[in-house]
């Protein structure tokens, strides 16, 4: 199938006089561990000035049936569908640089399809390098800094080595595909993975977020405000603090965590977090509790 019917230009935009260095990818997968894509997406398309260029054809690519849009009924009328949407939004940085951004859920169907209209994106508007934003539940404490550990289509690629520390197997988000086909078709791309404390990833986690767009500019991303954010995070994080101030059990799970984190820094693991073992059972037991009912209560220790 054509790929290149399946992503459209606005209007009102020429395509052929948009020009950007960097592309930031926040497409939903199997999991946003703290709803750090969303509220990197609230974020910068709030702060900065913006603008949507294009979107993909959703009827193509999208499970409606398996992900629901929420509608509301008003009485004895619908209002306010939410369509599901894959945008790709024009963005000018606080120096002034344009960038963009790919925002939307993870698509459902002909995903090589999808690959190859954003590569096609990729190659008509000279974009230099490809960075993908994602957070993932994980062993870690609240306590210390998020670690942000990356992964590339060519590990050269990478400014800041925070790999992950072994090798597993596990069930593939799209952008792992997308970083695949963007790798074999010669462009730099970079992805950025915010380790959540697995007990908080259900909740709005602004801290992870913060890890994220400081990850962007380490990779050589565009240079994005943060005081918004920072004064999301305080109250959450004082919020996490008292929670965890009145739960034993939380408090012991902190505390060991804070220990094993500690002498991985003070061995030289430098922010390399669990061992590959630990990290694998994590993502093996987080893709199986996927397929089971959650308790509704906050954050607990199991």
């Amino acid at each position: 199938m054509d790929a290149t019917t399946l992503f459209s230009y606005e209007r009102h935009v020429d395509s052929r006089a948009l020009a950007g260095r960097t592309l930031l990818v926040t497409l939903g997968a199997f999991s946003d561990a703290g709803a750090a894509q969303a509220l990197v997406d609230d974020h910068l398309l709030n702060t900065l000035s913006s603008r949507v260029i294009g979107r993909v054809d959703m009827d193509q690519v999208y499970d409606y049936a398996g992900h629901r849009p929420e509608v509301t009924l008003e009485l004895d009328h619908f209002t306010d569908y939410a369509a599901p949407e894959i945008l790709l939004h024009e963005v000018t940085d606080t120096e002034g640089e344009t960038f963009f951004l790919l925002t939307g859920p993870e698509p459902s169907f002909q995903w090589e399809r999808v690959a190859s209209a954003v590569r096609i994106i990729v190659d008509q508007l000279g974009i230099e390098r490809t960075l993908m934003l994602q957070g993932f539940p994980a062993p870690v404490p609240h306590t210390r800094d998020l670690p942000v550990t990356r992964y590339a289509g060519d590990p050269d690629s990478i400014t800041v080595r925070r790999t992950m520390p072994g090798t597993f197997r596990l069930r593939a988000p799209f952008t792992a595909l997308l970083t695949l086909r963007l790798a074999e078709a010669g462009h730099e791309v970079v992805g950025l993975v915010a380790h959540v404390p697995q007990y908080l990833h259900e909740m709005s986690y602004p801290d992870a977020a913060l890890a994220l767009l400081e990850a962007v500019s380490q990779e050589q991303g565009p240079q994005l405000p943060v005081a918004a954010l920072e004064s999301q995070a305080g109250p959450v994080r004082e919020a996490v603090a008292a929670q965890v101030a009145e739960a034993p059990q939380l408090q012991e799970m902190v505390a060991n965590l804070e220990q094993r984190y500690d002498s991985l820094l003070i061995s030289g693991a430098a922010e390399e977090v669990p061992s590959a073992e630990d990290i694998a059972a994590e993502v093996e037991q987080f893709l199986a509790d996927l397929d089971t009912p959650e308790d509704p209560q906050g954050p607990s220790a199991s």
